[in-house]
């Protein structure tokens, strides 16, 4: 693991002062109150593929922790035994608020998808920041509204009379959005830049984590296959256009 360095006034990382300054829910606070509290938080660099924190491996999460650089991924228990859920949270995300309202953070892994800075505020402090910043308080609202609308629309996903989820609209672009959160940077076999899913998850096992049946998974991916934007790499699925591939997930 990568140390923890306290940080205050002064203090530097790579030459650059530690700075609030890219969070978007502070993006309305005045500069010296940036200052003050990136002077409260615990900072600490993460490499590539680092555990950042785990409480499913009985960890406890340290507070509210900033992604100043980099980005992460959160990676929990949902649904059916055997379903992970993920979100990625980039520079100017948070994580761990929740534990403000009181609600764990249960079966949580988090883990550093690329080199990168994070900053950790005591939970306390927070909750007193989201009680004077109305602007903050406000930001962190409107952040879970949106996040709210997207699942919503992700749950919208038609279903034909004969039980098979759509292949386009929402249905599809689950699948899409699932596939691109499984697969890791790679180098094809001619060279270029490339995401890999190592190994690929059984139809069914895709149709569950999405709401949606084999049948249609299966048709989704061979078109991938047929229009060129991946290739079957048993057991894995090499994506090679992942610009493509993000604008049919709608994620461009």
């Amino acid at each position: 693991m990568a140390g923890v360095a306290r940080s205050g006034r002064g203090v530097s990382a790579g030459g650059a002062m530690y700075s609030l300054s890219g969070i978007r829910i502070f993006s309305e606070l005045a500069p010296r109150d940036l200052a003050l509290l990136a002077a409260e938080c615990d900072w600490r660099t993460v490499a590539k593929d680092e555990i950042v924190a785990s409480t499913a491996q009985g960890g406890d999460m340290e507070g509210v922790t900033f992604v100043v650089a980099g980005t992460v991924r959160m990676a929990r228990a949902s649904g059916p035994v055997g379903r992970i859920s993920y979100r990625d949270v980039g520079a100017g995300g948070q994580f761990g608020e929740m534990s403000v309202f009181g609600i764990p953070e249960a079966d949580l892994t988090v883990i550093a998808r690329d080199d990168g800075l994070i900053a950790t505020m005591n939970v306390g402090r927070f909750a007193e920041i989201l009680a004077r910043e109305e602007s903050v308080s406000r930001a962190l609202l409107c952040q879970y509204a949106l996040l709210l609308r997207g699942q919503e629309a992700m749950s919208a996903s038609p279903v034909s009379e004969e039980g098979e989820a759509a292949i386009g609209g929402t249905g599809a672009q689950r699948l899409y959005i699932e596939l691109l959160a499984l697969a890791e940077p790679h180098v094809g076999k001619d060279g270029a830049d490339a995401l890999l899913i190592a190994r690929l998850p059984r139809h069914r096992v895709l149709a569950d984590r999405i709401s949606t049946t084999e049948e249609a998974v299966a048709r989704a991916i061979a078109e991938l296959v047929r229009s060129g934007v991946a290739e079957r790499d048993y057991p894995g699925l090499v994506i090679k256009n992942e610009a493509a591939l993000r604008g049919l997930a709608g994620a461009c």
